[in-house]
């Protein structure tokens, strides 16, 4: 499964958001470490999810807009 991300400067971290999935996010204070949670937000969501088998190996996370560098 592929996740187009978004990141963000959120106050003093990085926000990362998935798009397809609203109600799932992840807080770092890298970019990486924003991923990192993300990509667990994700995986317990689908695992929760009846509809759909995909676990946390098969998550591809590529991010699509960067909006932490100025």
């Amino acid at each position: 499964m592929r996740c187009s991300v978004t990141l963000r400067r959120d106050g003093q971290g990085i926000l990362a958001t998935c798009g397809d999935y609203p109600s799932c996010e992840g807080r770092g204070a890298t970019p990486a470490e924003a991923l990192a949670r993300l990509k667990e937000s994700l995986a317990f969501w689908l695992e929760l999810c009846p509809c759909d088998v995909t676990t946390a190996p098969g998550l591809e996370l590529t991010v699509v807009r960067d909006e932490t560098r100025a």
